[in-house]
């Protein structure tokens, strides 16, 4: 169970800052521009902010897929979007800046690392700057806040509450995918051959960063075919475009049959697609927050320089992870330990959490994942999940 913290004697700076923020008619949260898995782990915050001042005007500025998948989020007044793809720096900070400053925000809480953002949040006179205090940031910000990178990401926001002496206590994501939505996917699902009085199983054995984050292909598909025999289920294989090649390879793998929808889908229709679920099985990726945050048992590959940031340890949510014996800090010992992760663990952890009966979204224990307490302040995090300017330290 994570830790609650309560609120605590807080800095002069702080108190300004609070006091302000009482005041304040317009609040900006800026979250990252490249990952919509991200900014749904961010929705913890903005609930709690909301929560905090309610009378403010607040609003979100995320990226255009993010901003698609917190559509209807009640916790902001608007949310705005940037498009980096394909943009130059030059330009990007352009737009940045003009929209900060039509904002004629009061104040604005940086839940990235950016040293951009942190910049050009100052050049555009916002009045309060809240972020980490990470990445040369600190003289940029009125507010600057530690950032631990071995505590889970939804905690590190949080922090920023607790920084100004705010109580904040841990959450599950969340996203707001209305039942008119659901239920023409249901009846496509249908159409597809999905008998609906058959538990659905999400799979997702693509990703980007492939070498990194994905398990396999052949894995997943031991699995699956293990689950339709044990549950009746039906199998749909989701992802982008760029990963149905290797949701092709899974299909081709198992023994019965799955529906490939990697490429196929809106991203609305896709997070539909998988509130249906019963089951979500899949990488390090935002579709898996996407799953966590409608409630849908999940279990999640991991390699261990991600999980201890965006894992989940619930009775309904699982994070596998193999931790090496040695520091290392390369991408080959991230993909020894991913393939070190036995099929047959990932099939009973997905057996425990399709056990475990659904809860009402209250539901909000979440513990960032460590089979073995010891193996998480292991050497192998002092070496990875370190900030990066720190030098490694061995034994």
């Amino acid at each position: 169970m994570a830790e609650k913290r309560e609120p605590r004697t807080v800095s002069r700076r702080a108190e300004t800052a609070r006091d302000a923020l009482a005041a304040a008619g317009r609040i900006l949260v800026l979250a990252k521009f490249r990952f919509m898995g991200d900014t749904i782990v961010a929705t913890p915050f903005l609930g709690q902010l909301r929560g905090q001042f309610p009378n403010a005007l607040i609003s979100l500025l995320a990226s255009p897929s993010a901003a698609t998948a917190l559509a209807g989020c009640p916790h902001v007044d608007a949310i705005l979007s940037l498009e980096t793809a394909g943009v130059s720096r030059w330009r990007h900070s352009r737009e940045l800046l003009d929209l900060l400053r039509q904002g004629d925000y009061d104040a604005v809480f940086l839940l990235n690392r950016s040293f951009h953002c942190a910049v050009t949040s100052a050049q555009a006179g916002i009045p309060v700057r809240i972020g980490y205090a990470t990445d040369l940031r600190r003289p940029f910000l009125t507010l600057p806040v530690p950032y631990s990178f071995d505590r889970h990401e939804v905690e590190c926001h949080l922090d920023m509450l607790r920084a100004l002496g705010l109580p904040a206590q841990p959450q599950l994501p969340e996203l707001w995918i209305s039942e008119e939505e659901r239920r023409p996917m249901a009846a496509r699902l249908t159409e597809l051959g999905w008998p609906e009085n058959r538990p659905l199983i999400g799979v997702q054995p693509g990703s980007n960063d492939a070498a990194i984050r994905e398990w396999g292909a052949e894995r997943y598909a031991w699995v699956a075919d293990r689950l339709v025999e044990e549950t009746g289920g039906s199998v749909i294989l989701m992802g982008g475009a760029a990963e149905r090649p290797t949701a092709a390879r899974m299909v081709e793998a198992m023994r019965h049959p799955a529906l490939n929808l990697a490429g196929e889908l809106r991203l609305r229709e896709a997070l539909a697609a998988i509130g249906l679920c019963d089951l979500w099985l899949g990488n390090d990726t935002g579709l898996l927050h996407a799953a966590v945050a409608q409630r849908v048992a999940s279990v999640g590959l991991f390699g261990p320089n991600k999980v201890l940031r965006w894992g989940y340890a619930t009775p309904r949510h699982r994070s596998l992870v193999v931790i090496p014996d040695r520091p290392a800090r390369d991408d080959t010992t991230v993909r020894r330990c991913l393939d070190a992760i036995p099929p047959e663990t990932a099939l009973e952890a997905a057996r425990a959490v399709l056990r475990h009966p659904k809860r009402q979204p209250e539901e909000a224990a979440y513990a960032a994942p460590a089979p073995d307490p010891a193996a998480a302040r292991s050497p192998y995090f002092d070496a990875t999940l370190a900030p990066a300017l720190a030098p490694v330290r061995r034994r």
